[in-house]
């Protein structure tokens, strides 16, 4: 009844819409969970807003998913002057969807809009890096761009949406209404968004780079996870992010569909509360890690897709050791570590999200501390609820599991710097850490320019963060994505679910849009 159910939801869905296109590939569906919130990248916060802009907007540089390297897009190359100085050499005869022509002074408002706390939700962190009386226009596609002091990783940075550029006259215009009114640099354009259904995007004629297969590009929101697996297994879009791990077996032995797998870029954590007087001993944080088998956990949790975490960053990082140190399974040291730290009879609470994965998840980690003698109690609660309890009751949780990707960076002192300095206590710091030796480290990181000193100093950071171990590095799940059985191009989304598609297309499209 169910699957009857979903199936209706599907057709009244996606018939309220334009009708599938032929010949195929034309049009290109993707189904998503969830819908974007906004298409003002400097204020959007959230995953499927960012896919979407994606398409949208250009920075001047990004970081290549696949080979983790500094990329130009719409600047052609950058001349670095100092420690804090950037000329840019722009591309020529690049324009925006509403016809103006790309110049130094769209690249001055843009970065100039970031650092105004009334203007951009990232004024007050990445906002802060740019120095807004820095700007030199020395001609139209020539820009010198100066930082306020060092800033290690800047460049790299702009992988990241608050780097995408914007045009002064689209914006202005646009005033309020400017995050439903996008207009960007990139292969598609905006057209419409019907909030809660579909955002439709067409092909850009006038696009600089290497032009999309298809015409037209359609996000489909399907929330329910039958629902959008039945959308690609009837044809009704071509392709879905976010498949269920319980889906995907069955759609990889699919003779219609196929489900593809991406690394994962998102490290799933066991943040221990270090403020918590049960888990001020390094020894006892330990031993929960030592106590807990992550091979099965991403076996059971996952259905195997996914690997153990590797350490305090996801190997998506731009820098990462060549040989990390293993923290296995032994549960033997974990007692050990226990009785060295003079801990009996240890009860601990665990929050969680109200997600599949995550409840999941806390049953076998019960079990699995169980086994050592440390009683776990688990509360779930609301997404919407959880990351406010969490930073305004910390007393009231031992441990809590935490997630922080790289959807958006590739950076270390970036990702750092949101979960692990005493500065992001107050915000996404679940761990509570506040640690003088790594605060000091990491703002030498943050302004080191030179990247082989600064991986000096991120090896300290790695070994000083499994020294006060406050994390269990739990797993990486893979990225999970469906599509049709000869969608090309599929293989390829090494950006989680913020990937370009303009290079997705069928065996029959030999031809781009012209």
């Amino acid at each position: 009844m169910k699957r009857t159910f979903a199936l209706c939801l599907v057709c009244a869905m996606l018939c309220a819409g334009t009708a599938f296109a032929a010949p195929r590939g034309e049009e290109l569906r993707v189904g998503v969970s969830i819908d974007a919130k906004n298409f003002d990248p400097q204020n959007s916060v959230d995953t499927y807003s960012f896919s979407m802009q994606k398409q949208i907007y250009e920075p001047l540089f990004t970081v290549d998913g696949k080979t983790r390297k500094l990329t130009p897009v719409l600047a052609e190359s950058v001349e670095i002057l100092d420690d804090h100085t950037y000329k840019f050499h722009l591309r020529k005869g690049v324009k925006f969807h509403n016809g103006e022509e790309f110049t130094a002074d769209d690249v001055v408002f843009s970065l100039t809009r970031v650092t105004d706390p009334s203007k951009s939700v990232f004024a007050k962190s990445k906002g802060v890096w740019i120095d807004p009386k820095g700007f030199e226009v020395i001609d139209k596609h020539t820009v010198i761009v100066r930082t306020n002091g060092p800033v290690g990783g800047w460049l790299g940075s702009m992988k990241h949406p608050y780097a995408m550029i914007l045009n002064r006259k689209a914006v202005e215009e646009a005033g309020a209404d400017y995050f439903r009114q996008p207009v960007g640099t990139g292969p598609y354009k905006f057209v419409s968004w019907t909030k809660g259904e579909r955002v439709e995007m067409e092909a850009f004629a006038d696009y600089w780079g290497t032009k999309p297969y298809a015409k037209k590009l359609t996000f489909v929101v399907l929330p329910d996870d039958s629902t959008r697996i039945i959308a690609l297994e009837t044809g009704k879009v071509d392709m879905i992010y976010a498949v269920p791990p319980s889906d995907f077996e069955r759609l990889q032995s699919s003779d219609k569909v196929k489900a593809v797998k991406a690394p994962g870029l998102v490290l799933l954590h066991l943040a221990m509360n270090t403020d918590s007087p049960k888990l001020k001993d390094p020894r006892v944080r330990k031993a929960i890690d030592a106590a807990i088998n992550k091979d099965a956990y991403v076996q059971v949790v996952y259905n195997g897709n996914g690997i153990p975490g590797q350490g305090p960053l996801p190997t998506a990082s731009s820098w990462f050791p060549e040989n990390p140190e293993k923290w296995d399974y032994n549960p033997e040291l974990a007692k050990k570590l226990l009785a060295e730290a003079g801990v009996k009879d240890l009860e601990l609470n665990l929050w969680v999200m109200n997600a599949a994965d995550r409840v999941n998840g806390a049953t076998v980690l019960q079990s699995m501390l169980g086994a050592v003698g440390i009683k776990v109690n688990v509360s779930v609660f609301e997404n919407a609820v959880i990351n406010d309890k969490v930073r305004k009751e910390p007393e009231k949780y031992d441990m809590y599991a935490a997630t922080w990707g790289m959807q958006t960076n590739r950076d270390a002192g970036v990702y750092w710097q949101s979960v692990i300095t005493t500065t992001s206590i107050v915000s996404t710091n679940s761990a509570r850490l506040s640690d003088p030796e790594i605060d000091t480290l990491m703002d030498e990181a943050n302004h080191c320019i030179d990247e082989g000193e600064r991986g000096k100093v991120f090896q300290k950071i790695w070994d000083r963060v499994n020294d006060l171990h406050p994390w269990v590095y739990l797993c990486q799940a893979d990225e999970l994505h469906g599509a049709q059985k000869d969608l090309i191009g599929v293989d390829e989304l090494y950006d989680g679910k913020i990937n370009l598609l303009s290079n997705i297309h069928y065996p029959e499209q030999t031809e781009r849009v012209k």
